[in-house]
């Protein structure tokens, strides 16, 4: 354990390396604490392979889901996009071909233990869970949750979408320092842009 990563024992003669930027901020191992992470990287070196792993990526919030939430590892369930702001927020997004199925509801759990249980391992961050959609402005009026979206204008030339919330509504949908509104981006693949209803009339109009 140093101040820039630590050495992960794998057994059987197996190191993997996790970097500073690959923990969540304010994260502080001691040695002989057992560490989860997702293996991201293996780089061949003249000593043999270097492994990573990593903590603060995507990756790690899906497969903590797979392990919490069987009907993922059971396919019935499907992580279709992930999105983090390590430590602090995350958004993942979910689907499923099976009608009788809630896959949002699954994935929190019974009274939210499984969303709860994944928070914990990740220092308590906070998860937001939204249902998949193919329709992109349906799935980001979906990503943008809690807040409530009035309507939305679609530039599929430019990539991008007009998100109009009531002005009431707009602190919460930018989120803190902008983080709701980047992870929604983030999650959907969009450039979004968020205003009240009267300044996407007022743009629109122009």
């Amino acid at each position: 354990v140093n101040r820039d990563n630590i050495s992960l024992d794998l057994g059987n003669n197996a190191e993997a390396v996790i970097l500073r930027e690959d923990m969540l901020p304010r994260e502080n191992f001691r040695p002989g604490d057992r560490v989860r992470g997702v293996l991201y990287s293996v780089r061949p070196e003249a000593r043999g392979a270097q492994l990573f792993v990593t903590r603060s990526k995507p990756e790690m919030l899906i497969e903590l889901f797979r392990i919490e939430v069987p009907e993922i590892g059971e396919e019935v369930i499907e992580i279709k996009a992930a999105a983090r702001d390590p430590g602090s927020r995350a958004k993942i997004a979910v689907k499923t071909n099976d009608k009788r199925i809630d896959p949002v509801g699954a994935c929190v759990g019974m009274r939210g233990a499984r969303v709860q249980a994944v928070s914990t391992e990740l220092g308590g961050e906070r998860i937001d869970i939204v249902l998949w959609d193919d329709n992109p402005a349906q799935f980001v009026i979906n990503a943008m949750a809690p807040a409530d979206v009035a309507s939305i204008v679609v530039d599929e030339d430019k990539h991008t979408m007009d998100i109009a919330v009531e002005a009431g509504n707009l602190a919460q949908a930018i989120g803190r320092n902008g983080q709701n509104v980047r992870l929604a981006s983030q999650l959907s693949g969009w450039e979004l842009n968020v205003m009240t209803v009267d300044d996407l009339q007022a743009k629109h109009q122009a």
